[in-house]
């Protein structure tokens, strides 16, 4: 936390970050539905290529983040944040698992050989509060998804990864 503080002092100080609300950020993990970690997002199933914030009014309304590249990280990177645009307010604030091609891929996808898999963030959307000015942490969320067969697949005594 002391780094990332460090890291928006240094780019307030010079003058690179445009205030004009509130931002969120997060860290994530993925593992497979059975508990065992998955080392590469390339070994989800459907693959998870990014992961996109989701930000909804508590009042309801649209996801300010939908289809904005600035709120997508790759999933290799394990975090990310917001610009800080976010009108202040209170917020459902969640991450959603995304495909190469940009679809949101909560739920069962189906797979080119039969069957299907799934993928989908861990945790119920999270109530919180976006100031001006201020950012916004979210906790470590785990993102959920069935291994991929060439990982490991149903083989629950190894960690999901590439041979």
């Amino acid at each position: 936390m002391a780094r990332i503080v460090a890291l928006l002092l240094a780019l307030v100080a010079t003058g690179c970050v445009s205030i004009d609300g509130g931002a969120v950020e997060a860290s994530w993990d993925v593992h497979a539905s059975d508990g065992r970690g998955i080392a590469d997002c390339s070994c989800t199933c459907p693959e998870v290529a990014k992961v996109r914030f989701s930000v909804v009014s508590a009042a309801g309304g649209p996801d300010l983040c939908a289809e904005r590249a600035v709120c997508q990280f790759s999933c290799q990177a394990k975090h990310g944040a917001t610009p800080f645009d976010i009108p202040p307010g209170d917020y459902a604030l969640s991450l959603v698992p995304v495909g190469a091609d940009g679809q949101d891929l909560t739920g069962a996808a189906p797979q080119a050989g039969g069957g299907t898999c799934s993928a989908h963030s861990g945790v119920d959307p999270i109530l919180r509060t976006i100031g001006e000015g201020q950012l916004t942490q979210l906790n470590a969320v785990v993102i959920d998804a069935d291994c991929a067969p060439v990982c490991g697949g149903s083989d629950s005594t190894k960690v999901c990864t590439h041979p």
